[in-house]
């Protein structure tokens, strides 16, 4: 098994320096990348074959910061970026200046994160998650034009919903707010990277599942699976660091969990937003 994945990483490397020979990226952290991303439950012999080695190979030399890597990268989509703009309406006069900033997102290391394009697994083509990467910066910054509740400096309510009949859930709703977004971002933390741009394209830019099918390069049907699973994924660990951390009796973290369960869009929605700031 190991040998079969070792060819495997061979070979994809081996595609990506024919496809980019100037750039002289390392087999060793070209394999810690791919290797990381792989997907849980699944053989890597399996995996591996249907990613996109040339592809991998480009983001990853953008990731280490090969000399040439990015200016290679920005002449590859750097007209993807600008079609997916202008196809969001952002005005011209702003334009040069979201580019500058997603470019500075996806290629400049923050503290204690790296750079966005470590997050590219090579599952579907690179154009592909160039431009939903674009699509959502857009689309945030048309957001934060029209000022709505979410702004900066808004208190954000994840779990916002009409009051309901039943007093012990109000009480549930309005006492563990604070206990219950918290547990849900460490959650989405403990995901891997895939699980939580499938979700982000999910719930906060609205994407279909179709559409998401397209970006990753595989059928729709298995998008949804990944929709579902994540899901699950994330109730099964906010219930287990709700019932960690909070004091109270199991059916009233069945009932919290409950209330996470029917506002799950709305929370994600806000969570993604405010972590894209």
């Amino acid at each position: 098994m190991r040998d079969a994945m070792e060819k495997e990483l061979e070979r994809l490397f081996h595609e990506g320096r024919e496809a980019w020979p100037s750039l002289p990226l390392g087999a060793l952290p070209f394999a810690r990348h791919v290797t990381r991303h792989l997907p849980s439950g699944r053989d890597p012999e399996r995996a591996l074959p249907a990613l996109h080695g040339a592809d991998l190979y480009l983001a990853c030399a953008c990731k280490e910061g090969v000399p040439g890597a990015i200016a290679a990268f920005q002449a590859s989509y750097g007209a993807t970026v600008e079609a997916a703009l202008r196809g969001r309406s952002v005005p011209p006069a702003e334009r040069e200046e979201l580019k500058q900033a997603f470019w500075e997102k996806l290629f400049v290391s923050q503290p204690g994160a790296p750079p966005r394009i470590a997050e590219y697994s090579g599952r579907g083509p690179l154009g592909g998650w160039v431009r939903v990467a674009a699509i959502r910066a857009a689309l945030n910054f048309l957001e934060q034009r029209k000022k709505d509740l979410l702004a900066v400096g808004t208190p954000v309510d994840e779990l916002r919903e009409p009051t309901t009949s039943d007093p012990e859930l109000d009480f549930l709703k309005s006492h563990y707010r604070g206990e219950v977004l918290q547990a849900l971002k460490d959650a989405i933390s403990g995901l891997g990277a895939d699980e939580r741009n499938v979700l982000r394209l999910y719930f906060l830019d609205g994407l279909s599942t179709e559409r998401i099918a397209t970006v990753y390069g595989v059928h729709r049907a298995t998008v949804a699976r990944w929709v579902a699973h994540g899901r699950g994924e994330l109730l099964r660990g906010t219930h287990k660091l709700l019932t960690q951390r909070l004091r109270i009796q199991k059916g009233e973290v069945e009932s919290i969990l409950g209330i996470v369960r029917s506002q799950l869009g709305l929370a994600l929605s806000s969570i993604f937003r405010a972590g894209d700031r």
